[in-house]
């Protein structure tokens, strides 16, 4: 009986600790994406740069830059914000279960 309540529990483990890897590899991927999106706008970027030549040219250079940096953030608050609300209920369910335990 002890034996099968080990390889239970040890089972349990062992799929929790899958889930955390795939939640792992999700938020790596994720992160890496975004690293490679700020790579492209710094590369338009310095290519717009090193064309420019004029000042006005530079500044609109500066602007458009500013611009997609902007809008980059702006679609990347979105996915932020759902993965802190999923965090928050997380943590919150947590509290609950502690609150029930004792």
């Amino acid at each position: 009986m002890k034996l099968l309540l080990i390889a239970t529990l040890l089972m349990a483990s062992a799929f929790a600790e899958e889930d955390k890897g795939a939640k792992l590899e999700e938020i790596k991927a994720r992160i890496v994406s975004n690293i490679n999106q700020k790579i492209a706008q710094q590369q338009t970027h310095l290519a717009c740069v090193q064309g420019a030549s004029s000042k006005e040219a530079l500044k609109s250079c500066q602007e458009a830059h500013k611009a997609s940096m902007r809008k980059l953030h702006e679609e990347n608050k979105g996915e932020r914000e759902s993965m802190k609300a999923e965090w928050k209920a997380k943590r919150e369910e947590r509290k609950a279960n502690k609150k029930k335990a004792p």
